[in-house]
């Protein structure tokens, strides 16, 4: 925070409002984002409980896991876009200037890029989901991110032998790019 009071290019610092809005931006995405990832990767955990039981056998699968619950159910959607530059796209040509949104949950299951893309695998490897971007969109709190939700699923399945729904029908929140839960209601037994 204290490098957004005191950045500045070519003389220029950011006024009162942009530091407010980067501030609330910060917080307000990398709470979102960490709460629906964790959220969500229950859920598929708890849908999938094969994949529950492989994560149990081996913890460490982890650490390429939580990449594979983002790939698999990303709490980020879809993102605005400007195109820099003219680029073909599936035999199209997407003029420089125009504005895109790209569906990033849609990306993340292409079929060209994974094999078995629409099941949870947390064995695979390989995964670079676009959920975090890239280049300069690439998440800043990416990182952060990870490490909280491999900390969250190590210590849940260390403390709970048994972990299950206490019902199939889930409440979503009504956001158009964040996808996250209202409330995930489970049974927990130590």
């Amino acid at each position: 925070m204290s490098r957004l009071v005191t950045a500045e290019v070519d003389g220029e610092r950011l006024s009162e409002d942009e530091i407010i809005a980067n501030v609330l931006l910060l917080f307000n995405a990398g709470h979102e984002t960490t709460v629906n990832l964790i959220g969500n990767g229950t859920l598929a955990l708890l849908r999938n409980p094969g994949q529950l039981r492989a994560l149990r056998e081996n913890p460490d699968l982890i650490e390429e896991g939580v990449d594979e619950f983002v790939r698999y159910d990303a709490p980020v959607q879809l993102v605005a876009r400007i195109a820099t530059a003219d680029v073909e796209v599936g035999g199209k040509t997407i003029p420089a200037g125009s504005k895109l949104m790209v569906l990033l949950g849609a990306a993340n299951r292409d079929p060209r890029r994974y094999d078995r893309p629409d099941e949870l695998d947390m064995t695979r490897s390989d995964i670079k989901p676009l959920s975090f971007g890239g280049g300069p969109h690439y998440c800043i709190g990416a990182l952060l991110g990870k490490i909280e939700g491999r900390m969250v699923f190590r210590e849940l399945l260390r403390r709970y032998r048994s972990i299950s729904l206490t019902t199939e029908d889930v409440v979503w929140r009504p956001h158009v790019n964040f996808r996250g839960l209202k409330e995930l209601r489970v049974d927990l037994v130590r």
